[in-house]
């Protein structure tokens, strides 16, 4: 097949990799250095604004991330985040750094979550059977509740399990709430829980912590236990081969943050693009980040 640029052809050979099968395997080396664009900068953004980072003994995060051996297609159980005593089946629909997007079998596509692969709340296919227990249809099953044994059957004959060695045991829980007001950290963005974005501790209430994100509005920033699994200390992104986003008020080129000064339609583009670049996701879930996106560049303060 001819193309009239090296552009089309990248862009022919990005779509005829979200067309490959699921089992296939794109990991991230370092986050928006496909297309030769820069690492965000912390050591330069920490002088600019006279800020400290927390320190990592504060979060509830391995040192070293663990290895993500999870592959799109495979199956695990999960506990439902709509229904926390309940254990489900679930499909890996994304994996990026050590974080896989997960699907629970018999609901939609609007309830996708994110989790570590070292989470707790990820089980190996049997785990709760072993512990005398039954599997539960997701809240939101989309069949009659009585059809659920044998929709459960039917997923499970001949699926793709996620191995043993892929579920890492989850990191030590920090005594204390020693965040300070004012340190910088790695946070995911809840409204975009595919984003993990460039934070400031906003607040310290006892066992909790506020979190803002920096150049953008405040209807992102939100409350979290100081141990959430949802933060991060700064480098941990790139220590981990996971994307960061970098704050919105900083010009980096190829974010959604690009030009300085991007308007919404120009910074969905940009991230959409890095993005699609970086994240393993099964063909199905590819658009449906894209809701997302454009919610999240609407909340760039400019």
């Amino acid at each position: 097949k001819n193309f009239c640029s090296a552009a089309c052809l990248n862009k022919h050979q990005r779509k005829e990799q979200t067309k490959k099968t699921v089992f296939g395997d794109v990991q991230v080396e370092h986050p928006f250095s496909t297309h030769g664009n820069p690492i965000f900068d912390w050591d330069s953004y920490l002088k600019e604004t006279s800020s400290t980072a927390a320190p990592a003994y504060c979060f509830k995060q391995h040192e070293e991330s663990p290895e993500n051996e999870f592959k799109p297609g495979m199956k695990l159980e999960a506990v439902d985040p709509r229904n926390i005593t309940s254990m489900c089946i679930a499909t890996v629909i994304g994996v990026v750094g050590p974080r896989i997007r997960l699907r629970l079998d018999g609901g939609d596509n609007k309830n996708d979550f994110w989790r570590l692969v070292d989470s707790s709340e990820l089980k190996p296919v049997g785990y709760t059977e072993k512990k005398g227990g039954m599997l539960q249809p997701p809240l939101g099953f989309r069949m009659n509740g009585s059809l659920f044994p044998m929709f459960l059957v039917k997923t499970l004959n001949g699926a793709f399990y996620s191995p043993d060695t892929a579920f890492k045991s989850e990191p030590d829980t920090p005594t204390d709430n020693l965040f300070k007001v004012g340190q910088k950290i790695e946070a995911v963005d809840k409204k975009n829980p595919h984003l993990i974005c460039v934070a400031t501790i906003g607040d310290v209430n006892k066992n909790n912590i506020f979190v803002t994100f920096d150049g953008w509005r405040g209807a992102f920033d939100y409350w979290c236990s100081y141990d959430s699994r949802d933060i991060f200390p700064v480098g941990w992104c790139v220590k981990s081969g996971h994307p960061l986003q970098p704050p919105g008020h900083k010009a980096v080129p190829g974010s959604r943050y690009s030009g300085g000064r991007p308007n919404g339609a120009q910074a969905s583009t940009n991230l959409k693009q890095n993005l699609n670049d970086s994240l393993n996701l099964t063909p199905d879930s590819a658009s449906d980040l894209e809701t997302g996106i454009q919610e999240s560049c609407s909340g760039i303060i400019i």
